[in-house]
């Protein structure tokens, strides 16, 4: 019954996550054309949601697998055991809501760690291009230093790259399965870049000095906004905990009015309201302080 519904959950989000992807790009590339969409079109984008989020759990390396299945299992007996002592929600309706933001927590996780370490190791990327190209080595000779010299899961992407170009693949194809792990502007001017260097040739060096100077630019701004939005943030983070001090102090000093909001039917709705107004509210401060930054 458990995996049924993991399933069942599982494919759902993915499915609109799809629709949601594959409207979006109709709606940038193709504008107002009321040509249908094949089936095998959505069908490939699912599959390639799974495989993404295959890769976001296993942080980019599959030696990470059962560990990380051993932490969701610590994890989910930890919420599981709390829900039948004290929150005592339907069990179907727990699970189903555990599963859909055990999916959604690891996209976001994953999504934040490669843009992390995207940020840090992309300028040496850029550095490495420019000392092989300025000694004269070729493109694929770069990509090749790229994977050698640059550590983790950046670099295994590069070696990825390379290994694909030096059997012949389409360019296009093996940047473009790039581009959905590392979907940054910084990414796609790159590779850019890179199609059009491969396709035609050119001064790649000073492109690449360009797109570098862009990058160092880019991230000044980011640190100006994070510091802007610093007390804010911080504001934000030590309201949403004060609800969860109240209900550890209302636990041991006011027991009558804990056991109340716990085990009694009418007690629950209160605890109910305050988890969903609590979980509003942190939606609304992440909406706003995303469009602020």
């Amino acid at each position: 019954m458990i995996l049924y519904y993991l399933i069942i959950s599982f494919g759902i989000l993915l499915l609109l996550y799809a629709f949601k992807s594959i409207f979006t790009l109709r709606k940038k590339v193709i504008g107002n054309d009321k040509t249908s969409f094949r089936i095998s079109e959505i069908l490939n984008t699912i599959k390639s949601n799974i495989s993404l989020w295959k890769y976001y759990f296993i942080a980019g390396n599959s030696k990470n697998l059962f560990r990380n299945i051993i932490l969701t299992l610590c994890v989910f007996l930890v919420l599981f055991t709390i829900n039948n002592l004290y929150l005592q929600v339907n069990k179907t309706i727990f699970l189903i809501s555990v599963i859909l933001l055990f999916i959604l927590i690891i996209w976001k996780i994953g999504q934040h760690r490669n843009r992390k370490i995207f940020e840090a190791y992309f300028p040496e990327v850029i550095q490495i291009l420019n000392s092989s190209t300025s000694s004269g080595a070729g493109l694929l000779q770069a990509l090749e230093r790229c994977g050698k010299d640059i550590s983790g899961q950046l670099g295994k992407e590069f070696k990825s790259i390379y290994k694909r170009l030096s059997l012949g693949e389409d360019p296009v194809s093996v940047f473009n399965d790039s581009y959905v792990r590392y979907p940054y502007k910084e990414f796609y001017f790159f590779i850019t870049i890179i199609k059009i260097n491969l396709d035609k040739g050119g001064q790649m060096r000073e492109v690449i000095n360009r797109l570098g100077r862009m990058i160092a630019d880019s991230k000044k701004m980011e640190k100006k906004k994070k510091a802007m939005t610093s007390e804010a943030r911080i504001s934000a983070i030590i309201v949403s905990l004060f609800p969860v001090v109240f209900f550890i102090f209302m636990k041991f000093m006011m027991p009558e009015n804990f056991d109340f909001i716990i085990n009694d039917d009418n007690g629950r709705y209160i605890l109910y309201y305050v988890l969903g107004s609590e979980l509003l509210g942190m939606l609304i401060i992440w909406w706003l302080m995303r469009k602020t930054t």
